[in-house]
């Protein structure tokens, strides 16, 4: 063994790094590490029986988020509160393997109507290619403002290793000259490039949510897809920059993060997203559909929070609990995709006595639509053909909704805005979704 064998791999050091709490940089080829402080937790969250599925002890979860004893200790989390690293850069031990992504995203709609998304991914598609390759590694900033009447502005920047820093111990990463950081309650997202820049600051009115563990293990192997909704819902102020000149903003906004070690086309088929407000009441609802090989099975999430008090109504992501029913297929946008765009998704919760039902509906304003891997390389090409898919998409839609609530803390019915998302890993190998009035993919 030679002197270069002896080295420890970079995955090593930064394993080892991650483990002791460390920040990490990403300066080209190698990863350093500086100190930081360490912050401290986030306010217990009382439990309920409206949170988690039942048979809280056990084994290891497959094909759903963890929610056994096991699944818990296994990922080191904490069955009743958020702790702060939990935002901070989780896959910094695995960030050489191109399969691994992750992405800290947040959105925010003005009282003036303006919407603005902010993101930080270090990686090009986000984990939506398999076989990315390193030339898929790479980090970017997503920042697009859309004014009242419709017109967008701003888009992705693509940045190299020596521009991106991260802690693992809280939510504060930098990427040229945007920063994202936070500490469960305020974050601060800021940067400019061009003619569009941010400088707002996110105060949560809720506390964070954590379906279970927040991850996914695909089967009996040890790869993963996380999820952690940090800013159910929260207020908005600070300032936009559009065409080079910068304007007050004030509004409502969102904060969750993504991260996996396995591209989506690997295990997922489709999900579908919504989020949006009825009154005082904050909606989320998801919707993943794993593949065959994965059980076929449907990891729902429907959470409701009443932010005017804090209170938590509903937090459920148990596929007994919650369904999700897609329907009333519209023509898509764009021609390459086949006619079983569907245009509606209802969430129906129960349990107990406890009901609740929201139905996303897209509206004909389309907020951005993109069909991935159209040139693919020859690895990726074996790869789809393997999986059976035939092509990516995704899609969102600004969206109306509705929202029922007959529940022991509240009984009202009402509708409001929201959006409505779409992955879609395959489309004519996929199954029929929906009720009576959804058709067969491409039928």
């Amino acid at each position: 063994m030679t002197a270069d064998d002896a080295r420890p791999s970079r995955r090593t050091v930064l394993r080892d790094m991650a483990a002791a709490g460390a920040a990490v940089a990403v300066p080209g080829p190698v990863l350093t590490a500086c100190s930081g402080p360490l912050e401290t937790e986030a306010a217990p969250a009382s439990p309920s029986p409206r949170t988690s599925p039942s048979a809280p002890g056990g084994g290891l979860t497959s094909n759903g988020y963890g929610h056994t004893d096991a699944d818990f200790a296994r990922a080191r989390l904490s069955r009743d509160r958020v702790q702060q690293w939990e935002d901070g850069f989780r896959t910094a031990a695995d960030n050489d393997d191109p399969d691994v992504f992750e992405w800290w995203y947040s959105d925010f709609t003005g009282d003036d109507g303006t919407v603005v998304s902010f993101t930080l991914s270090t990686r090009l598609d986000d984990g939506f290619v398999p076989e990315p390759g390193e030339a898929g590694r790479r980090p970017k900033a997503g920042v697009i403002i859309t004014d009242p009447d419709g017109t967008g502005h701003g888009g992705t920047h693509t940045y190299g290793w020596s521009d991106f820093s991260s802690s693992t111990e809280h939510c504060d990463v930098r990427l040229g000259p945007f920063t994202f950081t936070g500490d469960l309650k305020t974050y601060r997202m800021r940067g400019r490039s061009g003619d569009v820049g941010v400088d707002l600051t996110l105060t949560s009115v809720v506390r964070p949510f954590r379906p279970g563990t927040g991850i996914i293990r695909f089967g009996d192997t040890d790869k993963y897809f996380g999820w952690l909704c940090v800013v159910p819902s929260g207020t908005v102020t600070g300032t936009v920059t559009v065409n080079g000149k910068q304007r007050s903003f004030t509004g409502h906004g969102y904060h969750d993060r993504n991260w996996g070690n396995r591209p989506f086309p690997c295990g997922v088929e489709h999900w579908r997203w919504g989020r949006g407000s009825v009154g005082p009441f904050s909606v989320i609802g998801a919707d993943l559909h794993l593949r065959e090989e994965y059980g076929s099975a449907t990891v729902p999430v429907f959470l409701v929070d009443d932010t005017t008090t804090g209170k938590r109504l509903v937090g459920a992501y148990d596929a007994a609990t919650v369904t999700a029913t897609e329907s009333a297929p519209v023509p898509h946008p764009e021609a390459a995709y086949p006619k079983d765009y569907y245009g509606t998704v209802h969430w129906n919760f129960a349990s107990g006595d406890d009901r609740a039902d929201c139905t996303f509906t897209d509206t004909s304003r389309l907020i951005v639509t993109r069909q991935y891997a159209t040139r693919p390389t020859p690895a990726q090409k074996t790869a789809l053909d393997h999986l059976g898919i035939d092509a990516i998409w995704y899609t969102r839609y600004a969206a109306g909704n509705s929202l029922t609530l007959e529940l022991a803390d509240a009984h009202t019915s009402g509708s409001g805005t929201g959006t409505l998302e779409a992955a879609q890993f395959g489309l004519t190998t996929a199954p029929p979704r929906g009720g009576p009035d959804a058709v067969p993919p491409g039928g």
